[in-house]
């Protein structure tokens, strides 16, 4: 039995945090162990702990901080040295550094699992600067994983493992009439929306502009925001995105759902998945579209041309173009036989490539090489 400690910091539950559950629910019980480093209070942990992970109470802060950082540096090699961790495997720079000392002082390798895009010139990029402290860096997509070449070639110590989803839990047999029904869209009416966290980055303003565009010609074309703002700056993002729906007039055309914990059947729902993001790093709502058998209108960035084929599975348009996003909406909206092709695609290219198991086993595959190799 092999025991993983994992080490997080955010307490809600988003992206990363629901790809974490989805790992932990799916990972071999049989041959690992898992522990979880983190505020012991909030969405995330109760959940880790739902999934019978052990939770150990950590506290972790600004890296401006030496006493903090010592005291978690502490705590983690304390846990990994006393609860027998074989690795260490950490989700972003606040717990990258900590996890990556503690792993040499307890002689444990370390894992770091890179799920952002950095902007150059706006983000110090810490997990490229020391990269060398990590035994592994797994990257979410090649897009991720671009951020640490050098001159000319990929590190050695990354790995592109991209995110999978449970294909039978996200099924197209999943209902959205009850969704449906609520919002005002009945049979013969289109319904696109977004799924996602809102954030300046994830494209919901564009969305609402491409929306106000379509309304006078489509009078059967709804729209639905499903999310909230979560983290410092996202509620104000929102409540700005509400006041520029009501400016346009879009009130009985464009709703906001709000937070959903389980966003099966508001997917469900959807005629049309939209991902405006700025730039989507590896978009779990991708997947989960795909494996739904929604047509996707996303961004031709970041890493979203590696999961959705365009022109196969969607239509992928520059970001923050509402013109574009308008126009790839309206020729799905248009084209009841092209959407259900389309959906077909995602569902089987999702079935083939991305499930959760085969990214799973990855991650199993590379923790066994770690540990094969501390051995050795």
């Amino acid at each position: 039995m092999h025991t993983i400690l994992y080490c997080h910091h955010y307490t809600q539950i988003s992206g990363g945090e629901t790809s974490l559950l989805e790992l932990f629910r799916h990972l071999d019980r049989s041959r690992f162990r898992l522990l979880l480093a983190s505020p012991p209070e909030g969405p995330f942990p109760e959940a880790a702990r739902e999934l019978g992970v052990e939770v150990i109470p950590t506290a972790y802060g600004p890296l401006r901080r030496p006493g903090l950082m010592a005291r978690t540096v502490r705590r983690l090699w304390s846990a990994a040295r006393g609860r027998g961790a074989g690795i260490l495997h950490a989700n972003g720079p606040v717990t990258n550094i900590p996890a990556a000392l503690a792993g040499r002082l307890a002689g444990r390798p370390v894992v770091w699992h890179a799920r952002n895009l950095i902007v150059p010139g706006e983000e110090i990029d810490l997990d490229r600067r020391l990269l060398p402290l990590a035994s592994l860096l797994i990257a979410n997509s090649d897009a991720i994983r671009e951020r640490f070449r050098y001159r000319g070639r990929l590190s050695e110590r990354t790995l592109t493992i991209l995110n999978g989803v449970d294909v039978e839990r996200f099924h197209p047999s999943v209902s959205g009439q009850e969704v449906r029904a609520r919002h005002g869209a009945g049979p013969g009416e289109v319904l696109a929306g977004v799924v996602g966290r809102i954030s300046p980055i994830k494209g919901q303003r564009t969305f609402i502009e491409a929306a106000a565009l379509l309304i006078p010609r489509f009078p059967n074309l709804r729209f639905l925001i499903v999310g909230a703002g979560l983290f410092e700056g996202e509620k104000k993002c929102e409540a700005e995105l509400r006041a520029l729906a009501a400016g346009k007039k879009l009130g009985d055309k464009l709703f906001f759902a709000g937070y959903q914990r389980d966003v099966r059947a508001h997917t469900a729902a959807l005629d049309i998945c939209v991902i405006p993001s700025d730039a989507e790093p590896c978009g779990r709502v991708i997947f989960e579209a795909m494996a739904m058998a929604k047509p996707v209108v996303g961004t031709s960035t970041g890493g979203t041309p590696e999961i959705a084929a365009q022109g196969e599975t969607g239509l992928l348009v520059p970001s923050r173009d509402p013109e574009a996003l308008a126009a790839a909406i309206a020729r799905l909206a248009a084209d009841p036989a092209l959407r259900q092709r389309m959906g077909e695609a995602g569902r089987r290219r999702a079935v083939e490539r991305f499930t959760i198991q085969a990214h799973t086993r990855r991650i199993e595959e590379a923790y066994l090489r770690l540990l094969e190799n501390s051995r050795g």
